[in-house]
């Protein structure tokens, strides 16, 4: 009787074990799978960039102004569910920094102004892809805990709050990049 009942629950949890591959890990290995036989994008003609900027901005009445610049690099190709393989791209700052921090509220928030995407910058956007700067609004980070939310603050609310305007931003204008498919030797 014992052995009956110990078979039973190893034929339960093998059944129920079965129906979790099914239907949660199967999808999604086929699709890592699929993506996998898919050409790569072109690499690009352009893989490396810089785009200097200037920041004008007022805090509490006070103007400043951040000059650096935003570099951009090919990183490879990245592959994931919702677009296949992609062209991966990272930027960076100059002068080291991570992000235009603008005000740092307290320990956990900090105001900033995202550069952009690198995307944008070096060319690589699709044909119906669109692309807008956040000027005159700005980005918040916030972290709580293990939760780190972020966001944009419209120019209203970022004065109301923390009393900083938006005055100029100024950064090089795009890149016209090419993705030749393939090389023809002469």
């Amino acid at each position: 009787m014992k052995i009956k009942i110990l078979i039973m629950i190893g034929v339960l949890v093998l059944l129920i074990f079965a129906v979790v591959v099914y239907f949660v890990v199967w999808p999604w290995a086929m699709i890592a799978l699929g993506n996998s036989f898919l050409l790569n994008p072109p690499k690009p003609e352009i893989t490396y960039a810089e785009f200097p900027f200037r920041l004008e901005y007022e805090i509490n009445g006070e103007r400043k102004i951040i000059e650096d610049t935003l570099i951009c690099e090919y990183d490879g190709i990245g592959m994931d569910e919702g677009q296949g393989k992609y062209r991966k791209w990272k930027e960076r700052l100059a002068s080291g920094k991570q992000k235009i921090i603008l005000v740092k509220v307290d320990d956990t928030k900090e105001i900033y102004y995202p550069t952009g995407s690198a995307r944008y910058y070096m060319g690589d956007m699709k044909e119906y892809e669109s692309y807008k700067q956040s000027f005159p609004d700005a980005a918040f980070v916030e972290k709580r805990g293990r939760i780190t939310e972020d966001g944009i603050i419209p120019s209203d609310e970022l004065f109301k709050k923390y009393k900083i305007k938006l005055i100029s931003w100024d950064i090089s204008k795009p890149i016209k990049n090419n993705f030749p498919t393939t090389k023809t030797k002469k």
